[in-house]
């Protein structure tokens, strides 16, 4: 089994968390775990199945999963098992908009994400928790507190861990674009992705194209910043990553209106919104954006019910 797990951990690395290869070695092990009847070994695996499908974007499928092993891992309270699953509960809670459940799953998997070890969690696991955290706080309106997870996170990075080095920047990358600070974000996405390039981490390589389109396309680069956003979309595709892809088709649509692309920027923030209906953490700021494009162009009632869908849904959110 350890052999199986160092398998899928290098193809999660090498082929992306949700490539066909990645999926079929976990289920294989995943299956192969079940009929044993080792429970400790069944929680490992279901956590990894977790982890293909919420990068797949298959998010509600995810939450049966992980909420599933939660309660084999409550029973079995092995630190590593409960820190695992919290951190990935508290991603997929954050991706489908329920920031109260994300919250409550990082409160309880705090003491395992605070100090991650061989007997607790992965430095990874933690880092992602950390990171997830950060913007779920930001969308609840606190900016200090996202900031002080967004610190603890960094402190988490070891240097001599190169992946964990990317995830971190790439968290870092993003959560610097929701506080509007384009060129620290650009700073490092451009960072991440040499080191995504270098250490051949597809996924994190098409994730830090994103984020670096779209910074520059605020930063007055649109067409830089539209080819850049295409070549990251393209990427996660090719992986079979759905995960976050409508809010890059939103950035994609910003950069185009940036270029003068009305309709083609209208046109792709439909698209945004179809792209994975199990993801709606972006989607308050995907109809607020339309709904201002709209009323720049004196599209008055449709930009009204963009505005008011935005604000609704936020409300349900519990986002400010």
């Amino acid at each position: 089994m350890e052999f199986r797990l160092l398998v899928v951990q290098m193809l999660r690395v090498s082929k992306g968390y949700s490539a066909p290869e990645t999926i079929d070695a976990t289920n294989s092990a995943a299956e192969l775990a079940e009929k044993n009847g080792n429970v400790e070994e069944l929680i490992k695996w279901m956590i990894a199945r977790g982890l293909s499908t919420y990068f797949s974007g298959a998010l509600s499928a995810a939450g049966v999963i992980l909420d599933h092993t939660l309660e084999l891992a409550v029973r079995q309270n092995n630190p590593i098992s409960l820190g695992s699953t919290y951190a990935l509960q508290v991603q997929t809670c954050f991706s489908r908009g329920d920031l109260i459940g994300a919250e409550k799953h990082f409160v309880a998997g705090f003491q395992f994400f605070k100090h991650p070890g061989p007997e607790r969690v992965s430095f990874e696991a933690a880092i992602a928790a950390f990171g997830a955290a950060s913007m779920n706080a930001w969308m609840h309106g606190h900016a200090v507190v996202a900031r002080e997870r967004f610190a603890h996170m960094m402190a988490l990075t070891t240097a001599n861990n190169w992946h964990s080095l990317a995830l971190s920047g790439v968290f870092a990358a993003q959560l610097h674009v929701l506080l509007r600070e384009y060129a620290r974000a650009e700073a490092l996405a451009v960072q991440t992705i040499e080191l995504s390039g270098e250490h051949q981490f597809p996924y994190l390589k098409a994730l830090s194209r994103c984020v670096l389109g779209h910074a520059r396309a605020q930063l007055g680069r649109a067409r830089e910043g539209i080819e850049l956003i295409r070549q990251g979309i393209d990427g996660l595709v090719n992986i079979n990553s759905r995960l976050a892809l409508g809010n890059f088709t939103a950035w994609l649509a910003v950069a185009l209106e940036h270029e003068g692309a009305t309709a083609a920027a209208l046109e792709t923030f439909q698209q945004a919104l179809q792209v994975n209906l199990d993801e709606i953490i972006y989607c308050p700021e995907t109809l607020r954006l339309r709904g201002e494009l709209r009323l720049k162009h004196r599209q008055s009632e449709l930009a009204e019910t963009d505005l008011r869908d935005s604000v609704a849904l936020a409300q349900k959110m519990v986002a400010k």
